[in-house]
């Protein structure tokens, strides 16, 4: 959903058409081709979103913040990357970050018509209260039925769409919970 891209320069548009932003490719030839082409436009691109604060907050603690990763490891996102020894702008140029700069400039990876059911039932996130949760979390997890989303990526990014839409940690942690619930 458009409302949920950053608005980019025209230079940063120009860079990120030079970026191969798919996770998978044919094969490992093509896949390391398009790791080599990616690395000086992606350090280009994150370098001109932070000169201008582009990235929103919550997206940033999503990144750096442990408390936002749910995994056994207590450790960021960022820290993860770090644990397997890379550093600096390794990070940034890994093929797994690819799904972290979607997030960065995309938001959630939801169909349109998700996010927008999604944000029907939530309405103004300010006076979404402790027992607005379980419902919210029942209706997302219709919506990830009704649209046959994948169940291993659901619940992740619901979590990153209740961080998008201003919603407090423990509920998209709820939400994120309550998906994951889906047989």
């Amino acid at each position: 959903m458009e409302k949920y891209h950053i608005k980019l320069t025209e230079g940063e548009a120009e860079t990120l058409a030079k970026i191969d932003l798919r996770d998978s490719h044919q094969n490992h030839d093509e896949g390391h081709a398009a790791y080599k082409a990616n690395r000086q436009p992606i350090l280009a691109l994150l370098k001109s979103l932070s000169d201008r604060s582009a990235v929103p907050q919550e997206r940033l603690n999503y990144w750096n913040d442990p408390r936002y990763n749910q995994g056994r490891i207590k450790a960021s996102r960022k820290g993860l990357f770090e644990r397997n020894d890379c550093k600096g702008a390794e990070i940034y140029t890994h093929p797994h970050f690819l799904r972290h700069l979607r997030y960065f400039l995309f938001g959630a990876e939801l169909p349109d018509a998700v996010i927008t059911a999604f944000e029907g039932k939530v309405g103004n996130p300010q006076w979404v209260s402790s027992s607005d949760i379980v419902p919210i979390g029942k209706f997302a997890r219709d919506l990830t039925r009704q649209y046959r989303l994948e169940k291993s990526d659901a619940p992740e990014e619901f979590f990153k769409l209740c961080l998008d839409m201003g919603l407090s940690l423990m509920t998209a942690e709820s939400v994120m919970r309550s998906v994951k619930q889906i047989r």
